[in-house]
């Protein structure tokens, strides 16, 4: 197992994790110096959960067991990660490229599904994912358009009770492979509500669930001397600024028709 640290560890097996899983990598991230000295029954303390919670969770992330995982805690620190120079070029030149690719995309059909939409509900499937919504809700707050962001599976299936085919429910997904989130999409689709998927250049059910895609390409930094990779995660924001910006001059032109 090669990873630079337990953050990407955590983005790999993130898919797998449970919230008990999601609340102890909170309680690591937040304490990594005290989690490198104590043992599995004081974190289970800590975090509130049994310890064969944690050796689950340990597991989860590829260690044999809870004491691999706190010597790799300790190593990390260590680790020196390494790019090449041409990788700062060429991801530069990639959000440049987004830009135009956004810039000339048609987003009326989009922006239609947003002007109709009754309710619109807003759901990331990890941190940046879930920053994102909360970055789209203020965008579209500014054109007096109100945005529900949704986080929790349990405030997940509050709103799914409400759903109707008059509602929109924007998913914001790295890869598009989300389980969990694919998960709420078909039940968004059995509700008869309409689809935005943001994501990853790819294809898959999801794709097929949704109604409208806003796709991006990003370039991937492979580190010299470990099994990690890069991903750039600032495409989700030039396509929200997009988004909003597109959707302003839709309805502009629709006030002047």
């Amino acid at each position: 197992m090669k990873a630079r640290n337990m953050e990407e560890l955590i983005r790999r097996k993130y898919d797998e994790l449970n919230e008990n899983d999601l609340e102890i990598w909170k309680y690591i991230i937040s304490n990594k110096e005290i989690c490198k000295k104590i043992s599995i029954q004081q974190l289970a303390v800590f975090c509130h959960v049994s310890h064969t919670t944690i050796l689950r969770f340990a597991k989860k992330l590829g260690f044999s067991g809870y004491s691999e995982m706190r010597s790799f805690l300790k190593w990390e620190e260590q680790a020196e990660i390494l790019y090449e120079e041409k990788d700062m070029e060429r991801n530069a030149n990639n959000f440049v490229s987004a830009i135009r690719t956004l810039e000339d995309m048609n987003m009326d059909d989009i922006c239609q599904m947003i002007y109709e939409a009754k309710n619109i509900y807003v759901n990331g499937s990890g941190d940046v994912q879930k920053e994102a919504a909360r970055v789209l809700k203020g965008k579209f707050l500014h054109q007096r358009l109100f945005m529900n962001t949704v986080e929790g599976g349990a405030e997940f299936e509050l709103i799914e009770e409400m759903l109707t085919p008059e509602d929109l429910v924007i998913f914001i997904s790295y890869s598009g492979n989300n389980q969990t989130q694919l998960k709420k999409a078909r039940e968004v689709r059995e509700k008869g509500a309409r689809i935005l998927l943001i994501a990853m250049e790819g294809r898959g059910e999801f794709w097929n669930l949704a109604d409208g895609v806003i796709e991006f390409h990003p370039e991937e930094i492979h580190t010299v001397g470990y099994d990690y990779t890069y991903f750039p995660t600032l495409h989700f924001f030039i396509v929200i600024e997009f988004l909003a910006l597109k959707y302003m001059e839709f309805t502009t032109k629709k006030k002047e028709a």
